[in-house]
């Protein structure tokens, strides 16, 4: 890094420190612009990008069919609000309808917003089954969102911890341990009004859920006349080699989340509800300012229209494979890795050390992979990624891992 360009970053880093709160622990680097699968920071150095802004940038950095549906947007109308009807809104709802379950759409703006929506649907639910303290079930681990409700559901004690009281009656089950998961219908029994699972959990670490474990939660939602949510706020959108996780289990959810890569980076999210179901949310009884804007609604009808035209489902599960491939090999060649888990490009790689060292020196060799549960590093690129610079990349973490005591 030569002077002027220390400057230069050292100026972002006191600017931010100076006005913005201090809630992430962000690593050294200023990232500028991307193309592809690489992403450039205030010294033009290129980083082979396996964080996708944190599942976030599916298509890339630089998607040229993208920005042109977004500039073209622009010379029209940015925002008019849900007052009104919006083509941009119909068809995007279409698209998601058509590629999931028979069911409709309520747009927002990020996860959190989608998994509150969800939780106010599981809740209202209860109400109109004439349940007067209405439970909600989650798993341990889980990570759901940052605002209250979204923060109750979440299993990650040091994301809930530090507020007070939460959101009453939501309980947590050990994922994939299917007594835990009886024994919280059978306590909680007629009040339970819904589950929200992730099918992969990400940010605890990585952790596909078990298919008899999904069976179960199924069968006990249908007995108990409740509902069956999936949170694919970061599996969805092609990462797992399916457009939905759900797809690999076989069944449909009453309800799931999304949003990360439904926008390609641009600020979207949503919850899709099943045709049962469809009707609990009542006019006036949820909305959203800026939710499903004409400019987002582009972005994420444009993404899937790239998704599915490209054939990047087919791709991701052929890289999946070779990466998976090459891990064990690192796993073999180095000794440090405990477990290599996840599906398709949602992969997480549990050390038998704490992962951030490892993480901090990647940057530094050009690597931009994710720390993760204490000890896991969690990988998951683009879907555009390539077989090079897939083996590129994991040469980089190889050579890390070897030389780190």
């Amino acid at each position: 890094m030569n002077s002027e360009t220390k400057t230069k970053f050292d100026s972002i880093k006191q600017l931010s420190d100076k006005y913005l709160l201090g809630t992430y622990n962000r690593y050294p680097v200023a990232f500028q612009y991307g193309v592809g699968e690489m992403i450039f920071d205030q010294d033009n150095k290129g980083y082979i990008d396996f964080l996708a802004g944190i599942a976030v940038s599916n298509l890339g950095h630089g998607e040229a069919d993208l920005i042109e549906a977004l500039r073209n947007q622009m010379d029209k109308i940015l925002h008019s609000s849900n007052l009104y009807y919006s083509e941009e809104q119909a068809k995007l709802a279409e698209v998601i309808i058509e590629n999931s379950i028979p069911g409709k759409v309520f747009l927002c703006n990020s996860g959190t917003e989608a998994n509150e929506a969800a939780f106010k649907l599981m809740r209202r639910h209860g109400v109109n089954q004439n349940i007067d303290s209405p439970v909600i079930l989650a798993l341990h681990s889980s990570f759901h969102g940052r605002t209250l409700s979204a923060m109750s559901m979440t299993g990650n004690e040091s994301v809930r911890n530090g507020f007070g009281e939460l959101a009453a009656d939501v309980h947590f089950v050990e994922p994939n341990n299917e007594d835990s998961l009886i024994q919280a219908f059978e306590q909680y029994g007629g009040s339970i009004a819904g589950i929200i699972m992730e099918l992969i959990i990400g940010e605890g670490g990585v952790i596909p859920l078990t298919q008899s474990f999904v069976n179960l939660a199924r069968k006990l939602t249908e007995e108990t006349n409740s509902l069956l949510v999936f949170d694919e706020i970061q599996t969805g959108m092609g990462r797992t080699g399916k457009m939905f996780c759900f797809e690999h289990y076989g069944m449909y959810p009453d309800a799931f989340t999304l949003a990360k890569a439904l926008g390609s980076g641009f600020p979207m999210g949503a919850l899709v509800v099943s045709k049962e179901y469809e009707s609990v949310l009542e006019k006036g009884m949820h909305g959203s300012t800026f939710g499903g804007n004409h400019l987002a609604c582009v972005a994420a009808y444009e993404t899937f229209k790239i998704i599915l035209s490209r054939n990047l489902l087919d791709h991701v599960s052929t890289i999946s494979e070779q990466m998976f491939l090459r891990l064990k090999q690192i796993m073999e060649s180095t000794g440090k890795i405990k477990e290599v888990r996840g599906r398709g490009l949602h992969i997480g790689v549990e050390l038998y050390t704490e992962s951030r060292p490892v993480v901090e020196e990647c940057l530094k060799r050009g690597l931009v992979v994710n720390s993760t549960a204490g000890k896991v590093i969690r990988i998951i690129p683009p879907l555009i990624l390539s077989i090079e610079k897939a083996t590129e990349g994991l040469d980089i973490l190889e050579s890390v891992l070897k030389e780190m005591k």
